[in-house]
């Protein structure tokens, strides 16, 4: 009982301690225990180790145990969803996903070449005729595309308002070369155009998600992207392009830019700086911002 009472008395003036009678042995480690009888008793602990030391590295351990523990539990529960989930539960694009509808909304779908988890993806069935796919939306300024390499790769943004859907996403959406691309453009006087490409593809990591494929151009915007082919993605703090310096920091984006570019989808929104606002050279020039802006893909019809 009183070995207890030294516990209570030890955890209230030091640290947090697992209060049982074998613990209390180890007293000795972290002070001396002096205990006085006489009229009153007295009990003394005169901490050697003031830094804590022992009670730290126990409970960093306590910490660490837990943490294995947690991990374990969660590789536990992604087999578990894994065994039971089957891609074929989901649609596998907007145009299996709102085949029904009929209606541009969010929807899941899944990509097997990218995951057997199912992702919400912003499906178009307003625009030449439904099934589109969007990659990328701007339209409000409301999030920031100067980004960094891995924000690029892993997407970023709500597929309710401005997005990029990731470069990931796009490479498995894209690379068995059956998908079509249509980017759909408004400038700030209400002017709208599109441009649209028979096919469309990139590279994956490897190659720095490079546009590997573009096919025949059509629509009233310009062709101001077949200019870009070729070339690697480029972020602030990933420099792929053909210029001495760097496009994506210099033009305050994320692009294919080879030196630099012709158009910049994910440059500042509102900017009319030369070259960093949403450009498309043959619409907006390089001295003018976009209002908004859609790119989407669709499987070849």
């Amino acid at each position: 009982m009183l070995l207890k009472i030294i516990c209570i008395i030890f955890v209230v003036h030091v640290s947090v301690y697992r209060c049982e009678e074998n613990n209390v042995h180890n007293l000795g480690k972290l002070g001396n225990l002096t205990i006085k009888y006489g009229n009153t008793a007295e009990i003394h602990f005169q901490i050697i180790d003031p830094s804590s030391k022992l009670l730290h590295s126990k409970i960093e351990a306590l910490q660490l145990e837990q943490s294995k523990l947690f991990a374990e539990l969660t590789a536990k529960i992604d087999r578990l969803v894994l065994s039971n989930l089957q891609p074929a539960q989901f649609p596998g694009n907007c145009a299996e996903a709102a085949a029904l509808s009929r209606r541009s909304g969010v929807y899941q779908i899944v990509i097997p070449a990218y995951s057997v988890l199912p992702f919400l993806v912003s499906c178009n069935e307003d625009t030449q005729n439904g099934g589109w796919t969007v990659i990328l939306r701007r339209e409000d300024g409301s999030v920031n595309f100067f980004r960094h390499w891995n924000d690029y790769k892993h997407g970023f943004g709500n597929v309710n308002g401005e997005f990029f859907i990731g470069l990931d996403k796009l490479y498995a959406m894209t690379k068995d070369l059956n998908q079509e691309l249509l980017i759909a453009m408004e400038d700030f006087a209400g002017q709208k155009k599109f441009a649209k490409y028979e096919r469309f593809a990139i590279e994956s990591e490897t190659n720095f998600y490079a546009l590997n494929t573009l096919g025949e151009y059509s629509g009233d915007a310009g062709d101001s992207l077949s200019g870009h082919l070729g070339n690697k993605f480029s972020a602030r703090d990933k420099d792929n392009d053909q210029y001495e310096g760097n496009c994506a920091e210099i033009y305050t984006g994320g692009w294919w830019y080879n030196k630099c570019h012709a158009s910049n989808l994910m440059g500042k929104y509102n900017e009319s700086t030369y070259g960093k606002g949403i450009n498309w050279l043959l619409f907006s020039g390089h001295n003018a911002s976009l209002k908004n802006v859609q790119m989407m893909i669709r499987h070849i019809r």
